[in-house]
């Protein structure tokens, strides 16, 4: 005796599947996604988008991605002419016309949904069909005695006017009483469809198929079933409201699992859902199903494999009883619907053709969908057509493969070689063109960069431009993605390039000397060097830290060479001073005298020791000596840096600086008043000695460098005598 289990899975919250099994076997599988629910069955408020006189059907908009397909011979009997003939969809139907439609075919592809205008309302037992007052049995019921019985049972319920109802193969064994409770539940179902369609506005859902879970207990629940485990506790809950309202004989079947292992991995469903979805199918005797599927044809091919007979007539024979009996569970199983054509393996004999095809015949009577089958031919192939009842697993759970574009096959790395070759050629055909980037799969962009190298350096010789090829992961295989760049467009469209706005810095600010226009140290001194013009296509660099270190070396160089042209004492004050007098120190420095002069203190460092006063000596009448060599320059610090950047006035002398010899300078005798030094003489330089001197040209007049103005002598400060 057969053991029949249902087994319903619903722990997780995106899916819920239910299998049945029969001794063990996968007999029955149907499995739903929350977020792409079935529309089949579902009733809609839909407007009437075209009318197309060709087809004679019409599109309505319904509130789902695509627009519904309704062919004439889906109107309701309403609609119809008197004399009953349908006559012509044009004179039936106005664009913008609202009218109930239910889905009667999912959207498979680029095709929208199937929709009619028939409604109809499945139960448990009875289906109601509005607007249809036509009564009817299952054509599954073959039985005479079944019918006869069934149709007194229809004749003795309260049907109201204007509607119709059939009988499902699931009332077999039922009463009177359970027929009226469906009626009843199915009529209250359609006035609440009907409330729901005249409140809404606009097109859109107005009532909504069971759930998977019901729709499975309903259309599949059988007697001879003896357990239904669910997993879940609401879904159980719902399952046995279910029982209870339809079948409260069969309640005590539900059960809830509560198993640690889950449901499906107990009774090793999951090994079996997995072989549903591949291509091919193993035969018990070693044969193979090789199955594929198109958008409106399934092709089944049998092979014999490792099977084995007394000859070949018997080994296909085998086979092929084997393939029927499995063909029919797998058109189940996966739900393929349209053409199908089932290739067998050639027989010889007549009987045994016949007794293969009445095998399927027989296996596929448990199938709940309408089918035609046909007989095999002399080439041993059957053609069949079936009922598409759910979208098939393979379109729920599985999507086109985005590298084959569902094809299966890709083309060779050599193929897609030359193919990239060829459309470089093809868009360098156009003149003009300085640059093509071209992103590819890395594996493919590797093999054009080996193999067509020198392929690849011809064309750009060719064609006097660049050709770029980039590795980009993101590219899919077999796919190209080219960026080209045109001559015409990098003159017209590349910016001219901007030298970048520089900050101001105190430090490489131009030193001022005594005027109001900035010079250079080299121009003032008259020792500017001679500037190199640099070649044209020369490229200039600006580096920041380097102007910066150049402008320091010129500094400190102009500091010593300041050094070494300023006279150490200040000769000249008076003319009228007589040879003998004394020199005076000397004066402060000039970073200090301008602190003082400015009211700032001096920057000059604390750290330095004070040199000790010299006492002041007369200076003899020279006429001939040598120039003092230049100094060395002075050790590079802040604080000169600082006295160099500050601007100098320079003093108007009557006469150029001489050079003297080297000379003790005088004690300075300084007054505690007003931090004033007292400077005692300078000496007197004769007619002489000025007439030795060197003269300045008239081409070239140097400048004096700054020289700072000696101090006033402070005054003696008189002070009164104080009484002992």
């Amino acid at each position: 005796m057969t053991k029949k289990v249902m087994l319903i899975n619903a722990t997780d919250s995106e899916e819920i599947r239910v299998a049945t099994l029969v001794d063990g076997v996968l007999s029955d599988f149907d499995i739903e996604f929350v977020h792409n629910e079935k529309i089949k069955g579902n009733i809609y408020k839909a407007r009437v988008i075209r009318v197309d006189s060709s087809l004679q059907a019409a599109f309505i908009h319904y509130g789902g991605q695509k627009n519904g397909f309704l062919p004439i011979g889906e109107l309701p009997r309403d609609l119809v002419s008197g004399d009953g003939r349908r006559g012509r969809i044009q004179d039936l139907l106005n664009k913008d016309q609202e009218i109930m439609v239910q889905a009667v075919r999912e959207e498979l592809g680029t095709k929208g949904a199937m929709m009619t205008a028939q409604i109809s309302l499945p139960g448990r037992y009875l289906v109601l069909t509005p607007g249809n007052p036509l009564n009817g049995i299952s054509r599954k019921i073959e039985s005479r005695e079944e019918r006869e019985y069934f149709k007194r049972l229809i004749d003795e319920l309260d049907i109201p006017k204007n509607f119709g109802v059939i009988v499902r193969t699931a009332s077999l064994g039922v009463t009177k009483e359970d027929f009226q409770r469906d009626l009843e539940f199915l009529l209250d179902t359609y006035k609440e469809v009907q409330s729901r369609y005249k409140h809404r506005q606009g097109p859109g859902l107005a009532w909504q198929e069971d759930d998977v879970v019901t729709r499975t207990l309903r259309d599949g629940f059988t007697s001879d079933m003896e357990e239904v485990y669910v997993d879940d506790v609401e879904t159980f809950h719902a399952a046995q409201s279910f029982f209870k309202r339809t079948m409260p004989q069969h309640q005590q079947v539900v059960k809830h699992y509560i198993g640690k292992k889950p449901l499906f991995s107990k009774y090793q469903t999951d090994e079996q859902i997995d072989r549903i979805y591949a291509r091919k199918v193993s035969l018990p005797s070693g044969g193979a199903l090789v199955l594929d599927q198109t958008e409106a044809l399934v092709a089944v091919d049998v092979n014999s494999g490792k099977t084995s007979g007394e000859g070949v007539e018997d080994m296909a024979f085998k086979a092929n009883m084997e393939a029927a009996e499995e063909v029919a569970r797998q058109l189940r199983l996966r739900d393929l619907a349209g053409l199908i054509v089932i290739d067998f393996i050639d027989m010889k004999r007549e009987t045994h053709n016949k007794a293969v095809m009445e095998r399927l015949v027989d296996c596929l009577k448990e199938d709940k969908a309408r089918m035609e089958v046909g007989k095999i031919n002399r080439f041993g192939v059957l053609v069949m057509t079936r009922q598409r009842l759910r979208p098939s697993l393979q379109h729920v759970t599985h999507e086109s493969c985005p590298t084959c574009q569902g094809t299966g096959q890709v083309k060779s790395i050599e193929a897609l070689v030359l193919s990239v070759v060829r459309r470089l050629k093809s868009m360098l055909s156009r003149d003009g063109v300085s640059e093509v980037r071209v992103k590819l799969a890395p594996s493919v962009a590797m093999a054009v960069l080996n193999q067509k190298r020198k392929d690849l350096a011809d064309i750009e010789e060719a064609h006097d431009t660049r050709i770029l090829i980039v590795a980009d992961p993101e590219v899919g295989y077999g796919e190209m993605s080219a960026e080209i760049e045109r001559r015409d467009e990098d003159v017209s469209e590349k910016p001219a390039p901007t030298r970048p706005e520089r900050t101001h810095d105190t430090e490489e600010d131009t030193v001022v000397l005594g005027g109001d226009t900035p010079i250079s140290f080299d121009k003032a001194l008259g020792q500017e060097p001679k500037r190199i013009q640099p070649p044209a296509d020369a490229e200039i660099k600006y580096d920041r830290r380097d102007a910066q270190r150049a402008a320091l070396d010129e500094r400190e160089r102009l500091r010593a060479l300041f050094e070494s042209a300023k006279p150490e004492e200040l000769l000249l004050a008076t003319a009228g001073e007589t040879e003998g007098e004394d020199i005076a120190a000397p004066a402060p420095t000039a970073a200090k005298a301008r602190n003082t002069r400015r009211g700032r203190p001096s920057k000059v460092k604390e750290s330095l020791e004070p040199v000790a006063p010299i006492p002041a000596r007369r200076v003899p009448v020279v006429e001939a000596f040598e120039p003092e060599p230049p100094a060395a320059p002075p050790v590079f610090n802040p604080s000169l840096v600082a006295d160099l950047a500050l601007p100098v006035r320079r003093p108007k002398l009557t006469a150029a600086p001489a050079v003297i010899p080297e000379v003790a300078p005088a004690e300075p005798k300084a007054s505690r008043a007003k931090g004033k030094v007292k400077a005692s003489a300078v000496p007197k330089v004769d007619a002489l000695e000025l007439a030795k001197l060197p003269k300045p040209t008239a081409k070239k007049k140097p400048v004096a460098a700054p020289v700072e103005a000696p101090a006033k002598a402070a005054k003696p400060v008189k002070r009164k005598p104080t009484k002992s």
